[in-house]
């Protein structure tokens, strides 16, 4: 079997530095190659030193012009030709070099949240077998989006949720449903828990979509009726980098508030893939706030796989995943949350029996089942 799994224009391919979409083509090369497969990876070079063990074609993103006037005439061309990032048509042609190159489109092209790049190559390879992998509910401009159909000989996506609106927007019929995994042997239990305050955790980036200010003011509240607990928040609102703006300034006045109140906060910003499970080790319950349509958030599952006590918007495909494990509040409800947390971090009991619940529910989603999944739909 010849599989090509080819990264989001947006994304690099490292452990260190990049996204969920680096981790989910990772680790379903890793299953790929315990079956005897062996997967190309192909994608933007850049932000640290690429995963290893698997065969991969990492290339330049075109150069960024500084020139203003250049910039808005490229910016003129983009919104001409209907891709969504500006270079990206050129990128698109590099892509292509690459796949005409290896061979790649003799087997089967698996892409990841491009459905331009998905139009681009069906018009290089015409005979080539392309899959398209939705992470999220991706628009695109009409150019592209009428073409999407005949573009693709199959569509995936990564929830229920999600599937049922990519197959709506994009009028491409069936789109099947592959969730995503978890490694449960590296995203496991701490074999003895840390005495102390309970430890409340956050994993993910630090923008507005992800809610961590829900989290930080349920955490206000929260304080003025126990304050026997302390917060860990893991991430950046960039993958490679932390600029401050209004929302991390924001983020910043609660977290000194509450400080200011007694209450530990850990801001420990980006943590790589390798040090995440032993941070995760570190709490008790793990809080997944988001305020966006959740597609199937890759920290949800490995916080339950830690078996932390879990609490999650009711958002996307969250529901799909958590099940009757964990506890789900309304998005942005800020005195909902507040009160679940109450609950669990004032009863150990409950504490430990979500944490029981949220692991044997994490452990169904594995990673060989999501390269199962794609084994289904390839040629």
């Amino acid at each position: 079997m010849s599989v090509t799994f080819i990264n989001n224009t947006a994304e690099t391919f490292t452990p260190t530095k990049s996204g969920a979409i680096a981790t989910h083509i990772w680790e379903c090369c890793r299953e790929a190659i315990r079956e005897g497969a062996d997967p190309l990876v192909v994608g933007m070079s850049g932000g640290g030193e690429p995963y290893d063990g698997v065969r991969s074609v990492l290339i330049n993103f075109p150069w960024m012009p500084k020139d203003i006037l250049l910039t808005k005439m490229l910016r003129a061309q983009r919104k001409l030709t209907g891709w969504r990032q500006l270079r990206q048509g050129n990128f698109a042609r590099r892509i292509a070099n690459v796949v005409h190159k290896t061979g790649a489109a003799a087997g089967t092209l698996i892409l990841h949240n491009d459905p331009e790049l998905a139009v681009y190559l069906r018009e290089r390879f015409r005979n080539a077998y392309i899959v398209h992998h939705f992470h999220n509910h991706l628009e695109c401009r009409p150019r592209f989006r009428k073409r999407f159909r005949a573009a693709v000989n199959a569509t995936t996506a990564v929830s229920r949720f999600t599937s049922s609106w990519v197959g709506a927007y994009y009028d491409c019929g069936p789109v099947t449903t592959i969730y995503n995994g978890v490694d449960s042997e590296r995203f496991r239990p701490a074999r003895h828990r840390h005495t102390g305050r309970v430890v409340i955790n956050f994993t993910g980036r630090t923008g507005i979509e992800k809610a961590p200010d829900v989290l930080l003011r349920a955490a206000c509240l929260l304080a003025k009726r126990t304050t026997n607990f302390g917060l860990q928040v893991l991430g950046s609102n960039h993958w490679q980098k932390f600029e401050w703006d209004d929302y991390q300034r924001e983020l910043k006045r609660l977290s000194d508030e509450l400080e200011h109140k007694g209450i530990s906060v850990d801001r420990a910003g980006h943590v790589d893939r390798a040090s995440l499970p032993g941070r995760l080790q570190n709490a008790d319950i793990h809080v997944v706030p988001s305020r966006w349509e959740e597609p199937f958030g890759l920290t949800t599952a490995e916080g339950m796989a830690t078996a932390l006590a879990t609490v999650a918007s009711r958002t996307g495909g969250t529901p799909e995943l958590v099940g009757d494990a964990g506890i789900l509040f309304e998005k942005d409800s800020v005195e909902e949350l507040a009160s679940f947390l109450f609950e669990l971090v004032t009863d150990s009991d409950k504490r430990s029996e979500y944490g029981r619940k949220a692991r044997e529910r994490a452990v169904q989603f594995t990673w060989r089942r999501t390269w199962h999944g794609f084994k289904g739909v390839v040629r």
